[in-house]
This record gives structure tokens, C-alpha cells and sequence, in this order.
């Protein structure tokens, strides 16, 4: 099918005539110091959800809208994963979507306090959500989720992480999806898992879309959208060969 705006594309290749936007780590830097530096109350998708300073905004971003209503009809009943869950809006939309348990893990401590908060907001009891302080799948227990979703950093210039709240946009060197792919087979249930990755051209595409290709993985450019923009809106779909 040719991709549109809305479109689901069916690639297995590298998008090799997709341009990459590359943005100085300077004004990328700029753009994070601006957000609220006092805690809020945000709505999305009809979910009241507390977003902290330090914390990816996820009210800010349009990717999220994108991800919610992409993923959403995978939800129900499933085992959910949330890597890099931030304030936690993926995971407690699974969680309202029927999802049978949510695991959520961030490497940023405020954003997995953050989690915590809008957990027991939501009043999700611990049999149903788990929220861990994690380097990847480091910290997290062993298990098997039918659907991994992981919003990921655009951004893979070889800075010096400062703030915690940097990891939400700089993944130096691609060091955090390396890491994750060699890390997700062990929480997957064999071919039946979704393993779903946002990104934008934000980021280096092609470089990300050969870490695909030298994986254990099928995978495909799921769904893109925001093609008449400068920056698109992107998910790839991963599962095991």
C-alpha cells in the first residue's frame, strides 16, 4: 500500500530515500529547559495524568496521540510492556484499554516516580501494574509480554547525558535501542509478540532502520504519518524470525 498520511506502510527495507533532519544538540537542549518546571495535570486521550519537571511531557509531543491510537486495538487482554514509560501514559492506557498486566520502566527515577504517582492516582492495583527503575530490561523481572512498546529518543548525537530528563530525547550513539534489541528476545513469547518502536526523521532513520536489518528481527514501517511536515510521525513493527 503507498504511504499516506495516515497510512500503514508495508517496508522491510531500509527507507533509504527518506531524508534525515538533523537538528544541533544545542537547540534540541533548548526546546527540553522550556518545558513547565512545576508539576500539572494533564488530559489525554480522556486520561487525567500528573506530568513532574524532569519528566518527558507527554502532552507536549504528537507522537503520543499517534502511538495510543496505533497500538490501541492490541491492548486488551495482552501483557503490556512500556519501556521509557515517562509520566506512564502508555501504560495506563493499556491498562484502561483491558490490558491483563503493565510493566512500565524508565532509566530516569523521576519519571518512574512520576509512574508511581499517576498510578496510585488511577488506583492501579500492583497486581496489574509494576513500575521499575531500569536500564532497559536490566532491573525488570523475567517474564513474556504479548506487546512491547517503546516511545524512543530521536536523537542519537554522542552527548554527554547531564539531566535524566535528556535520555527522553538523546539516545548517544543508538546505545539504548542496541541494548534493547539484544535484551527484548528474552521477554518476548516467541513470534507472537508485537514489539512496537516510535520515531520520527527526526532522527538518523537509516542508521536505526540497519540496526533492524543486523537484528534477529522481521520488521516493517508499521505506520507513518505527518508526511506533509517537515518532521514525520513513524512506528516500526518488530517480531522474532
Amino acid at each position: 500500500m503507498a504511504l499516506n498520511s495516515s497510512s500503514v506502510g508495508e517496508a522491510s527495507k531500509p527507507s533509504k530515500k527518506t531524508a534525515y533532519y538533523k537538528l544541533p544538540p544545542s537547540a534540541i537542549l533548548q526546546d527540553i529547559y522550556q518545558l513547565s518546571d512545576q508539576p500539572r495535570m494533564v488530559a489525554i486521550k480522556g486520561l487525567k495524568m500528573i506530568c513532574c519537571p524532569h519528566v518527558y511531557p507527554s502532552d507536549k509531543f504528537r507522537t503520543t496521540n499517534f502511538l495510543l491510537d496505533s497500538i490501541h486495538p492490541f491492548l486488551k487482554d495482552s501483557r503490556v510492556c512500556d519501556m521509557g514509560c515517562g509520566p506512564g501514559i502508555v501504560g495506563l492506557y493499556a491498562a484502561a484499554q483491558g490490558a491483563k498486566k503493565v510493566v512500565q520502566a524508565d532509566i530516569n527515577h523521576f519519571a518512574v516516580k512520576n509512574a508511581e504517582k499517576n498510578k496510585e492516582y488511577h488506583r492501579i492495583p500492583n497486581e496489574k501494574m509494576g513500575i521499575y527503575l531500569s536500564n532497559c530490561f536490566d532491573s525488570v523481572p523475567s517474564q513474556k509480554f504479548d506487546t512491547i512498546i517503546f516511545n524512543l529518543p530521536f536523537h542519537s548525537d554522542p552527548i554527554e547525558i547531564n539531566d535524566p530528563l535528556q535520555h527522553a530525547f538523546f539516545d548517544p550513539c543508538f546505545q539504548t535501542v542496541k541494548k534493547f534489541l539484544n535484551q527484548v528476545l528474552e521477554f518476548s513469547n516467541k513470534r507472537n509478540t508485537r514489539i512496537f518502536l516510535a520515531f520520527s526523521n527526526k532522527g538518523d532513520i537509516q542508521a536505526l532502520e540497519n540496526l533492524f536489518e543486523d537484528s534477529i528481527f522481521n520488521w516493517k514501517l508499521w505506520k507513518i504519518t505527518n508526511l506533509d511536515q517537515q518532521f514525520d510521525n513513524r512506528i516500526y513493527l518488530l517480531r522474532k524470525i
